[in-house]
């Protein structure tokens, strides 16, 4: 039995690991090298350590080109909707719920996230067949399908800092920024 747990290193280290096409290009080979679950318990372990997701994005972005950073608000889409709703729900689907993803900006998605893999990925333990225990992260999305209250907040936040911004301006993100192929980094 396989355990999913976080990098056992130092922050520094944790950034410079994760600091590759495994995490922020879906469509590249190296994507597969782990699953989604693996992929987000080392993202929150890295969180819940500190590490700061927005400059580490940042920094991948700036060492890649515009090839490779289009795929990064995939990515972080993917994993956002995995800690939400689990498998109920995907990017390319019509959904009220994904739409309002897609209107955030970058800044707004990073937070999100990190909002979400602190609330949503947990410790537990698993008996092997010795009956010795092994420490295992969890999604808790497994097993329920979570509120929206962080992406709430964060909207609201969006509407006080930006009150001059019409609906239909940041409803039209979501069409702009996903469905042109631009990116947002």
């Amino acid at each position: 039995m396989k355990y999913n747990v976080p990098f056992d290193v130092s922050l520094h280290d944790y950034e410079g690991m994760m600091n590759n096409r495994q995490y922020w290009d879906d469509l590249g080979a190296e994507w597969s090298w782990s699953t989604m679950e693996q992929k987000l318990v080392r993202l929150a372990g890295f969180v819940k350590q500190g590490g700061n997701l927005k400059k580490l994005i940042n920094r991948y972005a700036k060492e890649h080109d515009e090839r490779y950073n289009c795929r990064i608000q995939y990515c972080v889409l993917y994993y956002i909707l995995k800690l939400m709703v689990g498998e109920r729900m995907h990017w390319y689907e019509n959904e009220p719920l994904v739409d309002r993803i897609k209107c955030l900006n970058k800044d707004e998605l990073v937070r999100l996230l990190t909002a979400e893999l602190k609330r949503d990925v947990v410790p537990s333990c698993r008996f092997d067949k010795q009956n010795n225990v092994h420490e295992h992260w969890e999604l808790l999305s497994d097993k329920e399908w979570l509120s929206d209250v962080n992406l709430d907040r964060i909207e609201r936040h969006h509407w006080r800092t930006h009150p001059q911004e019409s609906p239909s301006q940041y409803f039209r993100r979501a069409e702009i920024w996903w469905r042109c192929g631009r990116s947002l980094w």
